[in-house]
């Protein structure tokens, strides 16, 4: 962990977990003196991506034994898909609420820690009903948990408005890359290795800013991560049409898509902040 002395104006503490590390920097917050939380859960989909997109070359299989190559809307594990996803949303919004009003900065590492066994063990029960719901729901509740105290220091902040805003973008965007994956003729597929490229990259950057700072950087990584996420969702949901419709697929894919929009989330806050 390390922290970096302010060097201008006040500056608030942003927390922010890179590479399955979590780590602090400092960052401008409306040029108030106020204790901001910045989360960044894209190092969990990293490996994620790499737990549940080694799921792949199996949907290649199950293309050639369901017939699903073409593309055609498979709407059971659609529905599946999205209505986990309500749910998870739902469970988060419960955690958010817990952590917004209970927790505390300092409990994040142990949060984080439990986070990241939740995440391994959705993958490791996938195929076990009902375990993988309950694994699924209790990792995504603990991502309300540490995202609460962030959106009470926003608030706390004067920044009420900005978080609103935040999630109205974010939500836009989730419909409409939602609805592009669904409807173009593509199979995305083929962006798997090139997207963990460009995830690799990325973490490095965000590495190498921890260490040079500098608010040019931070803005152009916030516009960077907002890109790479939004690609990330087009792919994860495009993956509906194209594995076979059962309760495993749509639990990975489910979790795959709630970090992408989340992560999504952070990235569009950070870059409305940095312009107050």
């Amino acid at each position: 962990m390390h922290i970096v002395a302010p060097s201008r104006a006040p500056k608030a503490l942003r927390w922010r977990q890179v590479n399955g590390k979590a780590e602090s920097n400092t960052t401008n917050v409306g040029g108030r003196n106020a204790a901001t939380i910045d989360l960044s859960l894209s190092t969990d989909t990293s490996w994620l991506k790499e737990q549940s997109m080694p799921s792949l070359p199996s949907e290649q299989t199950q293309r050639a034994r369901f017939g699903t190559a073409t593309g055609e809307l498979s709407t059971g594990l659609l529905g599946k898909v999205f209505g986990l996803l309500t749910f998870c949303f739902a469970f988060a919004g419960v955690g958010g609420a817990v952590g917004y009003r209970y927790v505390e900065p300092s409990a994040f590492l142990p949060l984080f820690l439990v986070y990241i066994g939740l995440i391994f063990a959705v993958q490791a029960v996938r195929d076990r009903d009902p375990l993988n719901l309950v694994v699924l729901y209790a990792a995504t509740f603990t991502t309300g948990l540490i995202f609460g105290p962030i959106i009470k220091a926003y608030v706390g902040d004067g920044a009420g408005q900005v978080v609103l805003e935040a999630a109205a973008i974010t939500g836009g965007m989730t419909v409409g890359l939602s609805a592009y994956a669904l409807t173009t003729k593509r199979d995305l597929s083929g962006l798997r290795p090139y997207l963990f490229l460009a995830l690799l990259g990325f973490f490095v950057a965000m590495i190498v800013n921890i260490f040079v700072g500098g608010s040019v950087m931070y803005g152009v990584l916030s516009w960077a991560g907002a890109f790479l996420f939004s690609v990330m969702l087009v792919f994860d949901v495009n993956r509906t049409r194209y594995v076979e419709d059962t309760m495993g697929n749509a639990v990975v894919i489910t979790l795959s898509v709630f970090l992408d929009i989340v992560n999504l989330f952070m990235f569009v806050l950070r870059i409305l902040s940095g312009r107050r």
